[in-house]
This record gives C-alpha cells, structure tokens and sequence, in this order.
C-alpha cells in the first residue's frame, strides 16, 4: 500500500498527497475550513453563496475562460458546501494538474466580485432554495429534521442559507466573509492519482505557499446529548407524509464509530435491509426508507427516514421502526444477515476506493477532522466487530430520547 505523504507548509498550508501511478488522472481538492457552522443569522448561507462565486471572473480570467481553460483540457471540476467545511475539486488528466492547480488558486483568493455576477447569482441561488424546499423528501431531512436535532447549536443552520439572508446579504459583508475563513492556515489541499510530486510542490509553492496565515474563530464543540423531541410541520403543496428519527451521536473519533456505521447498514443497506423489508416489503409503508450514519467530526447523527407514505399511516411508521431498533437490542443477529450485511458495506465501500475523487475527498476529510483510522483499512475494522458489539450500540444509542419530525399534508 502506498503511503499518503504530509507537507506542512510555513504559513498553515497542508498538503497531502497519494500517487497512483496505474492511473491516466490527478484528483485534486482543495477543503476550506467555513460552513454553516461558521455562520451567523446575517451571514447564513455565506459559505454556500461562496463556492457559488469560485468559478466566476477574476483578475486572472473571466468567468467563461475559466472553465474553457478548465474543461477544454479534459478536467472536470465541481464544488460543494457542508456544515464544516467548503471543497472544490477538479479530476484532470495528470498533464492538466498544474493548469487546473492555478485556477483553482485563482478562484480561492478572488476576494472581489463582479455586481453583475454576485447578483446574478443572488437569482440562482434563492430560486435553488425555493427547489430545495419544494422537494419534500429534501426538504424533510435537511430543512426540517436536522435543524430540529441540532437546535440551539451552530449545526441548525441550514447550509445553502434562508430567503432572507441571501436576499439581503451584500457583496462587501460576503466578500469580506471569503477574506476571514479562505486563508492558507485554514486550507488543506488533497491530490490523489498520477502525478510529478516535484513539480506539484513547485506549483503549490508559488501559488497557495505564498499567502500569509490570520487567525480565524473556533466554534468549539457541539453537545451530543439528547433529548426527546416531536416536531409536525403541515404543508399545502404535498398529499403524502415524510418522516425522520434519529439522534445526535459521537463522530469519527468516538470509540463506536464502526459499530455505529454497520448498525446503519443492517438497518437500511440494500434491499435485503430490515428497514426496508419491514417497511416497504411487508406494509407498503414509503417509496424511500432508509437509515444513514453521518459523522461531522466529533459529532454525528443517526437518521432513519421514510418519504411519501399515507399521512394516516404516521404512528405505525414509527411504532415499526422503534419495534426494528427494539428487536436489535434484545435479539441476537442471524449469521447469515450480519456476514452478508458486512460484505455489501465492504463492496461498496471498495466501488468508493477505486475512484481517485473519493479517495482525495477522503484523504482530506481524515486530515480535516482528524480521524483517527486509516480509511483504506476500513474493511479490516469492519470485520472485527461482532454480534455483541452491534446489540451493545443499539441498546446505548438507540434510546427513547429520540428527536422526530413528521412533514405532512395540511
């Protein structure tokens, strides 16, 4: 196995690097320290409003030359916001590596907006929202479900921001926003694939390896207890109920991680899942059951979801799925459900490692959080926990302090 290689740069800047040398491709990420959770009311959506603007013109090249330097020469680049942090990312035959190194510097420190664009851009934005909350199923997750599990911490607020944030927010207080968080000392830069390391470092060196490092805020730890709570939301545009029950949980450096990650697998993974044939097989309850495990750092959630089921069907929903957390705490595991549950987590975690994009978002995400495993030794992890260990994650974190929210027709 080849190793990822660290250099630490004397203004904060890190960069990590694995090279693939089968590969005709480079993936490269750059990850910013500024999400949501770096937010306040005024400025809600600002980090998401951000990467918006990372591709449009700047003092080096217009919007559209931008992405003709980009996609003319064979790279594919994409961005994306979460709570903790902002990445862009370009995948590029590996002679492209330094062009697409260039621009994407470029655009991380473009700290001045054309008016045309940024409000253009407003447009695009709020009516992304508006599509955001007419879609019920992503709605009841992400708009409704979340912000009420994390209420009175930084993570209720909603990533891509409100009507009335981005509706008002100005091109000064998001360009200064961009200035505060975009620094190298906040900054981690991932390549993986086929590469020249000297001539990446050259590149680095002269570009990000320039900036100078300030200091930027600690939003410091999110609570992880829970408590119960119920929260119904009725809507006139839909006919059918969404429903979601979770709670917060310890994140990757919780010494549960994967306990609670296969316990997430034996509950929705595929369609031998039990969520699935206890819900959809057996009572026609949902087009979409599913449970995920999300680790944020330290923190995480757990989340059970059912989307488009008859609203006079809500209590059954969720009787049946307290009945699936209940038979996980008192039952021992068939044999046969947990070795086959354990082998399609493992395959599909082994699709994600063959892509040398998942592998440099990985790369970055176990710097940025500071995971305490190797992620290319998950497989290794999986296989060591036991039946015991799963009734033992279901009886500690599956508790009647669960938080519930139900969309439905009004």
């Amino acid at each position: 196995m080849r190793g990822i290689e660290k250099t630490e740069f004397e203004n904060g800047l890190k960069l990590l690097t694995e090279e693939r040398p089968n590969t005709k491709k480079a993936a490269l990420l750059v990850g910013i320290g500024v999400g949501s959770v770096n937010e306040d009311e005024k400025i809600s959506g600002g980090s998401h409003f951000n990467e918006h603007m990372l591709f449009k013109s700047n003092r080096f090249r217009s919007a559209r030359q931008i992405i003709e330097d980009l996609e003319y020469s064979g790279t594919i680049v994409n961005a994306y916001t979460t709570w903790r942090y902002t990445a862009f990312y370009a995948k590029t035959p590996h002679t492209g590596l330094e062009n697409a190194m260039e621009i994407l510097f470029q655009a991380a420190t473009n700290y001045s907006y054309k008016e045309e664009e940024f409000e253009l851009e407003r447009k695009v934005i709020l009516t992304e929202i508006q599509n955001y909350i007419n879609s019920p199923e992503k709605y009841a997750i992400m708009g409704l479900f979340i912000p009420a599990l994390f209420s009175g911490t930084p993570m209720e607020r909603r990533i891509e921001g409100t009507t009335e944030s981005i509706g008002s927010v100005t091109k000064k207080e998001l360009e200064r926003f961009k200035k505060r968080f975009y620094v190298p000392n906040n900054m981690i830069i991932a390549v993986c694939g086929r590469f020249s390391k000297s001539r990446l470092m050259d590149v680095v060196e002269s570009t990000f390896g320039g900036l100078k490092k300030r200091n930027i805020p600690n939003i410091g730890k999110i609570d992880i207890r829970n408590r119960r709570r119920i929260k119904v939301e009725g809507r006139r545009d839909i006919t059918q109920s969404y429903l979601c029950l979770g709670y917060r949980v310890p994140g990757y450096s919780g010494e549960d991680f994967f306990k609670l990650d296969l316990l997430s697998s034996i509950l929705s993974e595929g369609l031998s899942s039990r969520m699935f044939r206890e819900l959809r097989e057996r009572r026609g309850i949902g087009y979409s059951v599913g449970n995920f495990f999300h680790p944020l750092g330290e923190e995480g959630m757990f989340i059970s979801h059912v989307d488009g089921f008859d609203p006079e069907r809500v209590d059954e929903t969720k009787d049946v799925i307290l009945k699936i957390f209940d038979d996980l705490k008192r039952k021992r595991l068939p044999t046969r459900e947990f070795k086959g549950t354990k082998r399609l987590m493992i395959s599909k975690y082994d699709d994600r490692l063959e892509k040398i994009t998942e592998r440099a978002m990985m790369i970055f995400q176990s710097e940025f959080f500071k995971i305490p495993f190797d992620f290319r030794e998950k497989e290794r992890f999986i296989r060591e926990v036991s039946k015991e260990d799963i009734r033992y994650a279901a009886k500690k974190y599956l508790s009647e302090d669960y938080v519930m929210t139900v969309l439905k027709p009004r």
